[in-house]
């Protein structure tokens, strides 16, 4: 079988492909939806990042103007002649029906690894299995601004579990968002060189410039530190 993944850079998405082709799906093709919301995305705000994280993947990206209708999303599914989609839903029930009826569309299975699993359970089997995620945007009526750029990590993860108990964990409800930074797709971790801080009305994001550490760049260049 193969696939294409809905592809953010974030960690939900990311860990629903690397569940799926852990199952023997293969995952040669990634889709980023660039939102038609009336506030901007942290991810489709980060598209220059996401192409260097999905060429270091070796898999081809395709992105999906959502402004231009659903038809974009289903054509896209269509020309990449693929079987199924990958989707890193949880809990949020609509987003997974309208998945099934672009998937239904497009005739291609639709997969959802994580969908109805606990949140909490799923943020610590996400970092123990090797991620490390930076968060890239907060909306701040729910979680403050200071988290901004923290990295979640194994080493990590108690720290903000604690300090965050009115969040959900994985942040379902739009509290915040990542960047994965370093998981067992990547061939090397990734790096921060710099980063700018946005804000519009409630929400804070990072646009971020990032690189793949080795010994050459690390001559040429001074890394940003945007850790908390």
């Amino acid at each position: 079988m193969k696939a294409a993944g809905l592809f953010s850079g974030g960690k939900d998405s990311l860990y629903a492909m690397y569940l799926t082709e852990k199952q023997g799906v293969k995952v040669e093709h990634l889709i980023c939806l660039i939102p038609s919301f009336s506030f901007p995305s942290p991810h489709a705000e980060n598209i220059d990042a996401l192409k260097i994280l999905a060429e270091s993947m070796k898999k081809s990206l395709t992105i999906v103007d959502l402004h231009k209708g659903e038809g974009e999303f289903v054509e896209a599914l269509k020309r990449l002649e693929v079987n199924a989609l990958v989707a890193g839903d949880v809990f949020v029930e609509q987003h997974v029906s309208n998945l099934e009826k672009i998937c239904g569309k497009a005739g291609v299975d639709l997969l959802e690894p994580l969908f109805g699993r606990k949140t909490s359970d799923l943020f610590y089997e996400i970092f123990d299995s090797g991620f490390k995620a930076l968060i890239i945007g907060v909306d701040v009526r729910y979680l403050g601004e200071e988290w901004l750029g923290f990295t979640l990590s194994t080493e990590t993860a108690n720290t903000f579990l604690s300090e965050t108990k009115d969040v959900d964990p994985l942040g379902e409800n739009g509290e915040y968002h990542t960047i994965v930074i370093e998981c067992p797709l990547y061939p090397k971790p990734f790096k921060i060189k710099s980063s700018e801080k946005i804000i519009v009305k409630d929400r804070r994001y990072l646009i971020l410039s990032i690189y793949q550490s080795c010994e050459t760049f690390l001559k040429q260049s001074k890394s940003v530190d945007v850790s908390r």
